[in-house]
């Protein structure tokens, strides 16, 4: 008879011996001279970005190796929470970037506070890049159309984030029917060119509002600026 042992695979603290075989998720250590510095927690512009790496690898394993269309559905799934991410990340600092501008007595406008207040709640595609739509020109920016035919495209396909994680869904009055009951035919490396260059547009604009804040830290808000 043999004695099989399994070695624990997740570990709160640093396995030790350590090897290469780890992968560190989560609150990391900073580096801190004094060792009182919080974690450094993970951001989702970082998941975003290793959603969107996924997928990559995954469609080009795919067209490479013409391995299982049922693989795609992962690769949809990827790019769609990538864009999901990349969207709330944007939206995130645009809505802190406004209310900073906002003067003591003031409001910000009211889909400012309607953004702030849904954004975790929608998984909607549609509905996020309208929100961006909305809030980017407040800042001269603008999200390009391409990126908007995407996401529409991708929303149409799933738009709560449920139909390419499962084969059957909750349909209309509950029953439960199956995701694709029909044929969908896709070009996937044209997909990927596209939400590539989607998440791409996404983390520039995500880089421009980032500017934004640090130039709004150093100078402060305008409605101050104006007053000196």
């Amino acid at each position: 008879m043999f004695l099989v042992t399994h070695r624990a695979v997740f570990s709160r603290s640093c396995p030790s011996p350590w090897t290469e075989n780890y992968a560190v998720l989560g609150g990391r250590p900073a580096v801190s001279s004094s060792g009182a510095a919080a974690p450094e927690l993970e951001t989702d512009a970082e998941l975003a970005f290793a959603f969107r790496t996924a997928a990559d690898l995954l469609a080009e394993r795919w067209y490479a190796n013409r391995m299982d269309d049922s693989l795609v559905l992962v690769v949809l799934y990827n790019y769609r929470h990538a864009l999901e991410l990349g969207l709330k990340v944007v939206l995130r600092a645009l809505v802190d970037s406004i209310k900073f501008e906002v003067a003591p007595g003031d409001e910000a406008p009211e889909v400012v506070e309607k953004v702030g207040k849904k954004l975790a709640q929608t998984h909607q595609l549609s509905v996020l890049t309208g929100y961006l739509v909305q809030l980017a020109p407040m800042f001269r920016m603008r999200l390009r159309d391409d990126v908007t035919s995407l996401c529409d495209e991708v929303h149409a396909l799933d738009p709560s984030g449920q139909a390419l994680r499962y084969s059957m869904v909750k349909g209309q009055g509950g029953a439960t029917v199956p995701a694709r009951p029909d044929p969908l035919y896709v070009d996937v490396p044209e997909f990927a060119r596209r939400a590539g260059e989607a998440c791409t547009t996404l983390d520039l604009l995500f880089d421009q509002i980032t500017n934004v804040q640090d130039w709004q830290v150093n100078l402060g808000p305008d409605y101050l600026r104006q007053r000196r």
